[in-house]
């Protein structure tokens, strides 16, 4: 029951000092580059990466596929990009060398569209990063049910390339 109690403020410190920390800025653009439903492009995969949680919206989780900064999120937001078909590893991270980044695998499909679930724990003041895989009728509900922004990049720091325009992400090479 103690534990529970304080999962806010413990919540709400991380996100302070994560935030303190994270050179990556964001922008809502008036209209998103990419629609989270209907139609995809027929010749590369579509993936919106969704996190309605209201909890540590100071945080910023940094999303690399393959090693390609393809976007981020903070707070209640979602961002879409575009991957090769083929094999890919996704990598979400606070950037914070204490906390455990998330990764899911993806072998994306030309003209599918997929959406990938970012959540958190915090466990003892370390972020576990979780990405979960969802269909289309869980991405509405997790869009409806927070008040979800679309985010861009806009800043970077100086290690990494702020991607221009909508991300595509390149497939791992055949081994």
């Amino acid at each position: 029951m103690i534990l529970r109690s304080l999962r806010v403020p413990v919540l709400i410190a991380s996100g302070a000092l994560v935030s303190a920390c994270s050179s990556y800025s964001l922008r809502t653009p008036k209209t998103p580059p990419v629609a989270a439903f209907g139609a995809a492009r027929t010749d590369v995969a579509t993936v919106c990466v969704v996190r309605p949680s209201h909890w540590a919206i100071a945080v910023t989780f940094v999303v690399h596929d393959d090693g390609q900064l393809v976007g981020a999120t903070r707070g209640e937001s979602y961002f879409c990009y575009y991957a090769e078909p083929g094999e890919h590893r996704i990598l979400s991270s606070t950037g914070d060398p204490t906390d455990q980044d998330g990764h899911a695998a993806l072998t994306a499909v030309a003209g599918r569209r997929y959406w990938l679930h970012q959540d958190f724990d915090n466990v003892f003041g370390v972020i576990v990063d979780k990405l979960q895989w969802v269909d289309e009728a869980r991405a509405r509900e997790l869009l409806d049910a927070g008040s979800c922004d679309y985010e861009v990049l806009d800043g970077v720091p100086g290690q990494e390339k702020l991607p221009a325009g909508v991300p595509l992400a390149l497939a791992q090479a055949p081994r």
